[in-house]
Order: C-alpha cells, then sequence, then structure tokens
C-alpha cells in the first residue's frame, strides 16, 4: 500500500477527508496528518509517504512553504494535491511551480478527487516499477563487473539492497542447449518460474551470453521457499521445462566471496560432457580433474581415411571411437571444442586442396560456429556427424571429376623418379592423398597394386640397363632405386625367372 498523509488546521476537515474517501480502494493508507506546515515537514521526512494532502493557509508554515521545503530538503519529494477554500490564481500558479499535481477547491467533489487520486496512484504504482527496475539494472550491472573482476565495480557494503543484507549467497549458471533458441522468451520462462516463488527480491538473474545466464540467490530465498539447493536446482529445471544445463558454484558466506562461487561455476562447465545429469553442482565434482589435452594423430587419421572412402558406416563408428575415447580421458569440455575444431580444419582443408568449395556443406555455418553456443553431447554428436559425413560426400563427388588425372600423374610420377626411393605413402602425401584410398584408387584403374607396379616398372628399365651399357649389378640396382644390391638380385630373379648377371649373359650368347 502508498502512504498517504493529510494536512489542515481544521481537524474536522482532515477527520472528514480521512474517513470519507475510500483510501484502500485506490492503494494508499493514511499514514499520518498535522495541523500546520511545520509539524507535517517534520514527520514527512521521517514517514516518507508517496502522497501528501494539504490545505495552504495554516499557522506557522503554510502549505506552498511547506511543499516548497520539502521539494529542497527531501531526496525524493512526495506528489502533492493541494485542497484549499480560495479560489486564487496566485495561489494556483505558485503551487503548479512547486509541482504541485493537483489544485482542488473545497468543498471537495467527490468525481474531482476520485480522478486525481486514480491518476496519482497510477503514477506513483509507475514509479516504484521504474525504479525497482532501475536498481535491479544496477545491482546486476555492478554485480556482472564483480563477478568479472573489474576495478570500476562499485559493489559494497554502503550500497543498501535487500540482496546484498544476507549471510550466504551461490552464483548459478544457465546454459540453454540448441542452435535456433529464442533467447528472450527462454530468459522470460526461466525468470518467470522464480518470479512465482517466494522473496523476489533474494535473487537476482541476468543475461551472460547469447545462450547463457547467470543467477544469483541468497540464503533468504531458499529459507522463504523453504527448500535446500538441489531442491531448488532440481524444482527450477523441471519447472523451466527447456532443455538446459546448470552450473551450481559453491555457497559463500559474504557478497564479496561471490568471485569464487562464480569459478566454481565456471569449472562445473567444464564437466559438462562427463556428467550424465543436466545439474552440475561444485559438490559433485569437488574431488575430480578434468585435462586440457588431445586426441592421439591416429584418431584423426583414421577419421580422414573413413572421409576420403566416404564411408558413412565408418565415420559413425570412429566419430563415437573418438567420443568415447574423450570421455575416457576426462576431457574438459575446452578441449572437447578444440578436438571438434582441429578435425574440422583438417576437413575443410581436404575441401580446399581438391578445389572445392566448402560453402556446399549444408550445416558449414553452424558447426563452424557451434563453440559460440551450447550443445548437449547428443546435439554435438549429430551436428558433428552430418557435417563430416556431408563433406564426405562433397570429397566423393570432387575424387570422382580428379580422380583420373590423379591417378595419371601418380603413374607418370612413378615413370619418371623409379630411380628414387618411393612408397605408397610418400606419393600419397605429395599428392595430397590417403594412403590406403590412394591405393585402392591405382588397383582399381590399373588393375595392378601399387607396389607390383612400381616394381615391374623398376625391373624394365634394369633389364635394360643391363642390355644397353656395362654397368655392374650393385649399379644397375641404384640406377633403378634399390640401395640393396642382394634384394634388386632376389627381386629381379623372382620376377624375370633369372638373375641379373644371367639375364645379360644370356644377351651376349645370343648376339655372338
Amino acid at each position: 500500500m502508498h502512504k498517504v498523509y493529510l494536512v489542515d488546521d481544521d481537524v474536522f476537515v482532515r477527520k472528514g477527508i480521512k474517513t470519507l474517501i475510500d483510501w484502500e480502494s485506490y492503494g494508499f493508507t493514511v499514514c499520518g496528518e498535522a495541523g500546520n506546515g511545520e509539524d507535517a515537514l517534520a514527520e514527512i521526512k521521517e514517514l516518507q509517504p508517496d502522497l501528501v494532502l494539504t490545505d495552504i493557509r495554516m499557522p506557522v508554515l503554510d502549505g506552498l512553504d511547506l511543499i516548497k521545503h520539502a521539494k529542497e530538503m527531501l531526496f525524493q519529494s512526495p506528489y502533492f494535491i493541494v485542497i484549499s477554500g480560495y479560489n486564487d490564481f496566485k495561489y494556483a500558479q505558485r503551487a503548479l511551480r512547486y509541482g504541485v499535481k493537483d489544485f482542488i477547491l473545497k468543498p471537495v467533489d467527490q468525481d474531482e478527487i476520485h480522478q486525481t487520486l486514480k491518476k496519482i496512484a497510477n503514477s506513483i504504482e509507475v514509479e516504484y516499477e521504474t525504479k525497482q527496475l532501475e536498481d535491479k539494472m544496477e545491482t546486476v550491472s555492478e554485480l556482472k563487473k564483480f563477478l568479472l573482476c573489474d576495478k570500476e565495480c562499485n559493489l559494497s557494503n554502503e550500497w543498501q539492497h535487500p540482496f546484498l543484507e544476507e549471510t550466504a549467497y551461490t552464483f548459478i549458471k544457465v546454459e540453454l542447449n540448441g542452435l535456433n533458441i529464442d533467447y528472450q522468451e527462454s530468459f522470460e520462462q526461466l525468470e518467470n518460474v522464480l518470479l512465482s516463488m517466494e522473496a523476489q527480491n533474494h535473487f537476482i538473474c541476468f543475461e551472460d551470453n547469447i545462450n547463457c545466464f547467470g543467477l544469483v540467490i541468497n540464503n533468504k530465498f531458499l529459507s522463504a521457499n523453504n527448500q535446500t539447493l538441489d531442491q531448488f536446482l532440481d524444482e527450477w529445471y523441471r519447472h523451466a521445462d527447456l532443455d538446459m544445463h546448470i552450473y551450481c558454484g559453491e555457497t559463500v558466506q559474504k557478497v564479496e566471496d561471490l568471485t569464487t562461487s562464480y569459478k566454481t561455476a565456471k569449472k562445473c562447465v567444464q564437466f559438462k560432457y562427463l556428467v550424465d545429469k543436466p545439474i552440475i553442482t561444485a559438490a559433485m565434482i569437488a574431488e575430480k580433474d578434468v585435462f586440457f589435452i588431445d586426441l592421439d594423430q591416429v584418431y584423426y587419421d583414421k577419421m580422414m581415411e573413413c572421409v576420403e572412402e566416404n564411408n558413412h558406416e565408418k565415420i559413425d563408428k570412429q566419430l563415437n571411437k573418438m567420443l568415447q575415447a574423450c570421455k575416457e580421458m576426462k576431457f574438459a569440455k575446452d578441449a572437447w571444442r578444440t578436438m571438434v575444431n582441429r578435425l574440422n580444419h583438417k576437413i575443410l582443408k581436404s575441401i580446399k586442396e581438391s578445389d572445392g568449395n566448402e560453402q556446399e556443406i549444408a550445416n558449414l555455418k553452424e558447426m563452424l560456429e557451434w563453440d559460440q553456443y551450447s550443445l548437449s553431447l547428443q546435439q554435438l554428436q549429430v551436428l558433428w556427424g552430418d557435417f563430416i559425413k556431408d563433406a564426405a560426400n562433397i570429397l566423393a563427388k570432387l575424387n570422382q571429376n580428379n580422380v583420373k588425372g590423379t591417378i595419371y600423374q601418380i603413374k607418370k610420377y612413378i615413370h619418371t623418379h623409379y630411380d628414387q626411393p618411393i612408397t605408397l605413402k610418400s606419393i600419397a602425401n605429395k599428392f595430397f592423398m590417403n594412403p590406403v584410398y590412394m591405393g585402392q584408387l591405382f588397383k582399381k584403374t590399373y588393375g595392378v597394386y601399387f607396389k607390383d607396379y612400381i616394381l615391374t616398372v623398376r625391373m624394365d628399365e634394369a633389364k635394360k640397363l643391363l642390355r644397353t651399357t656395362d654397368l655392374k649389378v650393385y649399379e644397375v640396382a641404384e640406377n633403378v632405386g634399390f640401395n640393396n644390391p642382394d634384394y634388386f638380385v632376389t627381386q629381379f630373379e623372382k620376377i624375370v625367372g633369372t638373375t641379373p648377371s644371367q639375364y645379360r649373359k644370356k644377351l651376349m650368347d645370343r648376339i655372338s
């Protein structure tokens, strides 16, 4: 209820105004009365009414001087209505100059006072709500600065606010899971659950990021709702009915220590993909650790093989292996992000090197920006899996267009570099291909395994050198890419059916 104060030197007038007007129907209660301006001013300072009804002509201090002094002395002056039996324009003009809301002549007209009180009650209510909103916004602003250790923060014991008058505080962070979320609607949904509870002045809820919200509650909030912290978290999660994760920091005893609660809530975030629950508290992870590490290179290489083979079943299996490995190795959430982005970079690089257009990937934007949002592990796995398989499809099309030319270039390279150390892996790296995939394509194109083809080329060149030069056998071996002459002889005999020396001797015998 708003407070109203009555000032008139006629006690019967005061009594009439007090009893004849249904103050409660306008949201007012009479908090006091006085017969002169001086007594009224002293009580107005103490009682701080929202509205003062005053006469003009009174002993000691008249009504207009009362208004003037109140406006000058009080930080927040009440609304004033002048009720006077003197229809003097000078009085009215002076009253309006002092900010009086209305000037009503005696005898008071019921309809006139009704409209005036209704209008002022609405103005007071709007002003009150605006002040509450401003206070809350200021509290949120200062609290956020404080939590982020901003040196310009003004949060102090001197700042009076109901929230800061208790003995225990807890910071809670909320992440909404998903990409296409109406954050404003979700925030209102979260806040409405809180507003339906008791002690509304004892929590502060604010947007913390594009998909995150911060909540700070004190002990009064929990006690007023007859709940433990865990009970409150469960009820809030259940009634909000949103796909979200809640991270609860440890409770601290002083508002100045809220940064500790904030930091422990942030630590809870790192356990998001390791704890199979939507609510993670500091108490749950107190004795646990997460690690900021990376997967072994073999995981990435194996996935790239699956991508280049465009085998969706293998992609799903390898993806499961990678995610399971992250769980078993207790990856922090930030480490999961690094792992995902590292593989994505490899995939996009492969598409670019194949002269492809990465923009053709259906969910490219979402995947590149996924870590700016918040996804559950299931959402991440679906989004990432679709991204990888779509990229594999694109690479397959590119390879179909490029494979004929690439394989021909590889064959040509073998014929011009057979005298150098050549392996499947070295050639694959040179032509930016996966070794296994390249070997399969080579066999499919030429009907012979890569290793056998190189050996055949080298043996053909060796026979040519044996026929046309007098190089010694070990020199022939070196010229066709063999570092070990004995191994060369063994392979030559295996393919040609005779040793290099015998091969040359037969040729010489035939000529002679």
